[in-house]
């Protein structure tokens, strides 16, 4: 009879224990939340906030899979001392900017610190990584971003920014915020060459020539190359191809949707891109209340990106 009170004592133990380990993991998982949520609802009633377009409290994450793996890429960080857009912090916030890069690009800063003015709210700051080494499919480089507010009070932001090489020499972005009534698709095209896409001459479809080789042909006969073909595909639901641009005007082809007003709108454009330059093609929004930008805002893409 003892033992198996003894038996019974020992089992309470145990749940006891088992209890109060739960309790300090639970605390340990979430009290760090709770204390967040207190510690800025106390800087709210002073006042203070400090905010960014792409750094969060809890590190955000953020991938980019079309890089070209040639040119560098610069990340603008936006900051802000607002709540809203009618509530924002009465005083000067400083802060200061740290970064750390993967080994194969070269990570530059604007500035090491920063100051949100109590009149503008607003700040900003840019990182460029220029790649030091060759890169090619399948390579990647990072970048971990870490901004701390000093005065008044503090408060940290931080991100992590993952860029992945796509297609070798090309690469693109979209361009764009609330309220605007249009987006840019910019691509850059780091390709040194030209590719035949029509027969021509003694020349056959698929091959390659230099840039000189290139300007010395005729201009009916530089219509038939070009760097790069791209194709860009979207919904006439979300957007309308603006029709006085370049990348329509010489477009090699448009495919065409009928919507439910019973018309035909664009839902692709294909054209082509001379060597190492940069085209924009501009849609109009329907809903100016989206912000469509890619790749630090949204994760993928709205507009469809592709090359022959």
């Amino acid at each position: 009879m003892k033992k198996s009170k003894k038996k019974k004592i020992n089992n309470k133990k145990i749940i006891i224990i088992v209890a109060l380990l739960t309790g300090l993991f639970l605390i340990g998982t979430y009290g760090r939340y709770i204390y967040r949520g207190i510690r800025n609802y106390y800087l709210s009633t002073k006042n203070f906030y400090f905010n960014s377009d792409k750094l969060t409290e809890d590190e955000s994450y953020y991938q980019l899979d079309n890089w070209s793996g040639v040119e560098p890429v610069t990340i603008t960080f936006n900051m802000n001392s607002k709540k809203n857009n009618i509530v924002s912090s009465s005083d000067n916030i400083t802060y200061d900017i740290s970064f750390e890069c993967s080994t194969n690009v070269d990570c530059v800063a604007s500035k090491n610190s920063g100051l949100i003015m109590n009149g503008t709210n607003t700040d900003s700051f840019t990182i460029t990584m220029t790649p030091n080494t060759q890169l090619g499919d399948g390579d990647s480089v990072w970048l971990e971003v870490e901004t701390s507010a000093t005065s008044p009070y503090t408060k940290t932001l931080s991100g992590k920014f993952t860029i992945n090489v796509g297609e070798i020499g090309l690469s693109y972005e979209i361009v764009d915020s609330r309220g605007s009534p249009y987006l840019d698709f910019n691509i850059t095209n780091t390709l040194d060459y030209y590719e035949v896409i029509e027969a021509f001459g003694t020349y056959s479809v698929g091959d390659r020539m230099e840039i000189r080789e290139y300007l010395a042909l005729s201009h009916a006969n530089k219509a038939h190359c070009t760097s790069a073909l791209i194709t860009l595909t979207f919904d006439p639901n979300l957007f309308r191809l603006d029709m006085t641009n370049e990348a329509y005007l010489q477009a090699k082809r448009t495919t065409t949707t009928t919507m439910s007003d019973g018309f035909d709108y664009i839902n692709s454009v294909t054209f082509g891109t001379d060597a190492l330059s940069s085209t924009s093609v501009r849609f109009y929004k329907l809903n100016t209340n989206n912000n469509y930008t890619y790749p630090f805002v949204t994760s993928t893409p709205i507009i469809t990106f592709s090359s022959e």
